[in-house]
Formats: C-alpha cells, structure tokens, sequence
C-alpha cells in the first residue's frame, strides 16, 4: 500500500513541479534531449522508465544474490535519496533533473517489480498451513487494494494542493504563476512527503518475517506433502 502510495502521489504531483517550479509557469516548457525537442514531462518521465525498465535484470540478480526483500529495501533507499536530491532542484536547472530522473529510476524499478515477487512466497506460506492454494483471493485482494489506495491518493493530493492554494490556469493561457505556498506544497510532496512514504514501505520490509532460509523450508515441506498426495493417490 505504502510503495503505490508513493508512484501514485509522484505521478499526480510531478507533473505541476515539473511545469510551475522546474519550467517556471511555462506550460509549453520543453527540452532538447539527445537532438530532440520534448516536452519537459515527456523527458523526464521517459528517462526515468527508460532507466526502471534497464534496471530490472539488475534487480533479479539482487534479488537471487541476496533476498527479495534486502533487494526491495536497497531499492527504496536509492528512491529516497533521489527525492530528497530532487528537492535541490532550482528553476531552470534541465540538466541535473534529468539526471536525477535517471537515479529516481533505479528505484523506481525496484518498486514495481519485488513487491509482486514477494506475494508469491506469501502464497506458498499460506498453502503449508491451511493445505489450499488461493493464489485468486491474494491476488483479489491485492487488486482491491491497489484500486483504492490509487483512488484515495489521487483525492487526497488534488485536496492538499486545493488547500495550498493551487489555481488552475485560465483557457488559452501559456505562462501561468502559482502563489509561494502552492508551490512549496508541490515541491515537498514530490520529496520529503514522498520519502516519507517511502520509507514506511522500508520499515514493513525490514519487519518482513518471511526470510530465505524460512522460504527454502517452505518449499520442501510443501515438495515432501506434493510427494505423499500423489504415493496416496
């Protein structure tokens, strides 16, 4: 819940933090990247999934080398430290955001995919004590929670930047100004707000009880009762 809290909030608030703080009111803000004229959300947001999606295979290795979880919490410690940089970002400065953006990246892969590998152990731990596979009720219930949580994050961040004054520019307009408290908001929600959040996702997975070694036992408890079932069948 804490790790799409985190993506959903960023994803809503980014956008305004790129356009009103980074481009400075320019609503038609853009930037030259390798040659090509992109939009500055456009840029942003495509170096920061193009380096997620080079990172994966990086994130499996971890995850093989060590564990899911010491992978996930590396993962979301690099996520915090690129919002907290992010915050130093200054109007104007292109260059250093998109570099952040690739740093912002590397986490950011690691919090789409481990979550989801974790549920699988889960699984199998529930399977050796109540003798049932319900892979659909986890994953049921894990839809159900992604669905409000994004619902109940997009609420809450389109009130909290209501209350700091947030405007919505006028039809037609290019260049629009937020007031000082607006923008404040916004920059802290895309950083410490953000790593806050974050870092409640670190602390739940370093109370994780489901080790490797209680994984590894799991699976040839579950192997040997495979085995009985099918000598008695």
């Amino acid at each position: 819940m804490f790790n799409w809290s985190a993506v959903d909030m960023i994803a809503i608030s980014f956008p305004f933090f790129l356009l009103y703080w980074v481009a400075g009111g320019d609503l038609l803000a853009s930037v030259n990247f390798l040659g090509i004229e992109l939009a500055l959300e456009s840029a942003f947001f495509g170096v920061l999934m193009s380096v997620c999606i080079l990172f994966i295979p990086f994130w499996l290795w971890m995850a093989k080398r060590f564990n899911k979880i010491k992978a996930y919490i590396i993962g979301m410690i690099v996520w915090v430290i690129a919002e907290i940089l992010i915050f130093t970002v200054q109007p104007g400065d292109m260059n250093h955001l998109l570099w952040l953006a690739a740093f912002a990246g590397i986490g950011v892969s690691a919090a789409y995919i481990l979550p989801d590998s974790i549920l699988p152990d889960v699984i199998e731990w529930d399977e050796l004590k109540t003798h049932r596979r319900q892979e659909g009720v986890y994953y049921g219930i894990r839809t159900l929670i992604r669905k409000l949580t994004g619902a109940g994050v997009i609420f809450v961040t389109l009130q909290i930047l209501g209350w700091s004054g947030y405007q919505t520019p006028p039809e037609g307009v290019t260049q629009f100004t937020q007031p000082d408290a607006a923008l404040l908001m916004i920059r802290l929600m895309v950083t410490f707000i953000g790593a806050v959040i974050v870092s409640g996702t670190i602390l739940l997975a370093w109370s994780y009880p489901l080790t490797r070694e209680k994984y590894d036992r799991i699976k040839k408890l579950l192997a040997i009762r495979r085995n009985k079932n099918l000598e008695s069948s």
